[in-house]
């Protein structure tokens, strides 16, 4: 699922840009999950042993404006009924301009994620401000009695002191 960290550059921008105009923000971007809730979740809909696991991947797009139209075709729209039905061109402007002064792409900055560090990766010199995305992993297990039980408080035969020794 999309964690919360997911096109915090375009929100922040999307904010700035509003307050400079309107004097005011409304929503743009959806919300997302908070990394830390998704634990919680899998333990209230019933799954034991719950992972979490994260990913946090940045993209390179040419200009605001293209990450804005990208988002747009895939039907990525702000789902959140308090939401304008339109930004003004003005806004519009004024974020894709913030974004591009406040989110430019460093010859420096890592682009890849680990993985993809084994892999050489054709860099576009077209893509100069970065998108980030967060992808988060959930596991849980459903009850079985074979699953591993915790033992009980005290039950340990050895102190925590003393496993460098063993």
């Amino acid at each position: 699922m999309v964690g919360g960290s997911t096109l915090s550059e375009l929100r922040s921008s999307f904010v700035l840009a509003e307050i400079e105009r309107d004097g005011g923000v409304s929503p743009h971007v959806g919300p997302f999950v908070d990394f830390s809730d998704v634990g919680s979740l899998l333990s209230a809909a019933g799954f034991q042993l719950p992972t979490v696991d994260i990913d946090t991947i940045h993209f390179g797009y040419p200009d605001a404006a293209i990450l804005m139209e990208h988002l747009q075709r895939m039907g990525e729209n702000n789902a959140c009924i308090t939401r304008r039905d339109r930004i003004s061109s003005d806004i519009f402007l004024a974020t894709a301009a913030l974004y591009q002064h406040l989110y430019k792409r460093n010859d420096d900055h890592e682009s890849q994620t680990e993985a993809d560090n084994q892999v050489p990766q054709q860099e576009d010199e077209d893509e100069t401000v970065l998108a980030t995305v967060q992808v988060i992993y959930g596991i849980g297990w459903t009850p079985h009695e074979s699953q591993p039980k915790p033992l009980l408080r005290g039950s340990a035969e050895h102190k925590i002191g003393q496993l460098g020794g063993l």
